[in-house]
């Protein structure tokens, strides 16, 4: 009986566990702790959770939709420039800006491509200003959904400890509905909706463990913004070299990462050789025109005009509550959280480095930064993990009132946009097409709306460069830019009045119409503005000698 006894408390004694893994860590490992592991969440909470997804869009939709429909025109005429293409892809003509001529003017081929599928108008002086309006609303609907959803994925393993996802996840979505830099934009004509859409949502392909998803919507994200390719390197290779130091048995997300960064690496690369097929250079025209950044003024403008639009970093309780989300950790995934905010600063640094930005420029140079935007409003969120009810709705409630009142300032901002794009180019175009003769060849500044809405018989030349692969390559060379102009044989220009100085020296102009803007506001501060439609009589005799001296001519 003793020994029965004694085998009894023998095995009633607590068994002794193994030394548990984190005390045979690494330096490197103590010093960056890995993810904490947990259970997978439960599958009927997130099942109901998914319904906040479809709530999400709808959201992201009703506000796209409040101004969808009020506005008066595009808030940059360069969304007439896409628009051009794409009207000359539906017309048989490829990626031409004017008929036969294939040209590299466009920045985002993706959307140009997604218009000519969609249903604008490709004749006569029918506006597109609603169709393409009603397309960005679908767009930012996306937007805020696939935000919610990265929100709804980050919540998996917090979930467990009793967190509702439903409501976060409708959070999530509905600050990424409201994000102030995409919202306004949704309907603006230009391409930010499609690049935030598609790169948000390849985040969460990611994070989702979707190495097809993750592929595709690379893709998708480089081809709507090259941009993205930065944003999808410094997450890739974050995920990358984070398994492979942590050796996570799981290696979904790093195949996802890995199918991500070489789908987008695709995209750049054929987009390379198109450049290379039309134009005998890599890049599309406007690299050669706006690129080369990496000056203070870059640093300038980031600082003016891009973070202080950010309602989470403006509102100071969203960055303590990201950095309590890296800090403790709350949503155990403290490499996929650090991961995707690393590659939302590097896109923004990589566009300081790259592009030429002017402090004072609106939503012009503000949209390159605006693909990114997303990502952060679809984390604070999993930030609120572990506090009470209070705490977390006085947390949140400052990124949600500047959110509103940033959002109410930059719609106000796109309408008076809006009203100098109408005024400055799209009745100029609608001019020339009425007033000029079919066959005219009209050198302009603006060749955005002067294309789309011009008889196809007529020609137009880009006096920028951006739609004229010669014209692009000759930019740091002015005699040459200019001879090149002058081999075109403009029979009439479009100039701004500041730019009649530079091109009366060589061309006979003769003034035909004016048409004003009292308060021009795309580049701050406002001012009156002046567009000039001239004749040209003829070019002066010594610029023909000097011309004609040049291998330009």
């Amino acid at each position: 009986m003793a020994k029965r006894g004694t085998i009894r408390k023998l095995k009633e004694r607590p068994r002794v566990d193994p030394i548990p893994r984190a005390a045979t860590a690494t330096p490197m490992s103590t010093i960056f702790p890995p993810p904490s592991s947990s259970t997978e969440a439960d599958p009927q909470s997130f099942a109901s959770a998914t319904g906040a997804l479809r709530w999400s869009a709808i959201v992201g939709a009703l506000l796209a939709g409040l101004t969808a429909f009020r506005s008066p025109d595009f808030s940059l005429d360069d969304a007439y420039i896409h628009l051009a293409y794409a009207k000359s892809l539906r017309l048989g003509d490829g990626f031409a800006y004017n008929p036969g001529d294939a040209e590299t003017g466009f920045s985002s081929p993706l959307w140009a491509l997604l218009l000519s599928l969609w249903p604008i108008p490709t004749g006569g002086l029918d506006s597109p200003v609603l169709a393409v309006a009603a397309l960005g609303v679908l767009l930012h609907a996306a937007t805020a959904m696939a935000g919610a959803a990265l929100t709804l994925e980050l919540l998996r393993i917090p979930s467990r400890t009793g967190t509702p996802p439903y409501a976060l996840t409708l959070l999530g979505g509905t600050l990424v509905a409201a994000t102030p830099t995409l919202l306004p934009a949704a309907t603006s004509g230009m391409e930010v909706p499609l690049a935030a859409a598609t790169l948000t949502a390849c985040a969460w392909a990611v994070i989702a463990r979707r190495p097809a998803a993750s592929a595709c919507l690379a893709f998708a994200a480089v081809a709507a913004r090259v941009e993205a390719l930065a944003f999808l390197a410094t997450l890739g290779g974050m995920l990358l070299l984070g398994e492979r130091i942590y050796r996570e048995p799981s290696r979904g997300r790093s195949t996802s990462a890995a199918a991500a960064m070489l789908a987008g690496a695709t995209a750049l690369g054929m987009w390379v050789a198109y450049d290379l097929w039309v134009s005998g250079y890599p890049w599309p025209n406007t690299q050669y025109i706006k690129g080369g950044g990496g000056s203070l003024a870059g640093v300038d403008y980031l600082t003016a005009e891009v973070l202080v639009w950010q309602p989470w970093l403006v509102g100071l309780t969203g960055v303590i509550l990201l950095a309590r989300l890296l800090l403790r950790d709350v949503a155990g995934e403290r490499l996929a959280l650090g991961a995707l905010l690393a590659a939302v600063i590097a896109t923004w640094l990589g566009i300081v480095a790259t592009r030429q930005l002017h402090p004072g420029t609106q939503f012009y140079e503000q949209r390159y930064f605006a693909l990114v935007d997303a990502i952060p409003a679809a984390l604070l969120p999993v930030a609120l993990v572990g506090l009470s009810r209070w705490v977390a709705s006085l947390a949140i409630l400052p990124v949600g009132v500047f959110a509103g009142l940033q959002c109410t300032e930059l719609f106000a901002a796109h309408r008076r946009m809006a009203d100098d794009t109408r005024t400055t180019h799209t009745l100029v175009a609608h001019h020339l097409a009425v007033a000029l003769p079919r066959h005219a060849t009209v050198a302009v500044e603006g060749a955005g709306a002067t294309r789309f809405f011009t008889p196809r018989t007529m020609t137009i030349v880009d006096l920028v460069g951006l739609n004229d692969k010669v014209a692009a390559h000759l930019h740091r060379d002015r005699v040459a830019k200019l001879c090149h102009f002058v081999r075109r044989q403009p029979t009439h220009m479009v100039l701004p009045a500041g730019w009649v100085p530079l091109f009366s020296p060589t061309f006979r102009l003769h003034e035909l119409a004016r048409f004003d803007d009292d308060a021009y506001t795309q580049v701050l501060p406002a001012r009156p503005h002046r567009v000039v439609l001239f004749s040209v009589a003829g070019i002066h005799p010594e610029w023909q000698e000097r011309c004609a001296a040049t291998s330009a001519f």
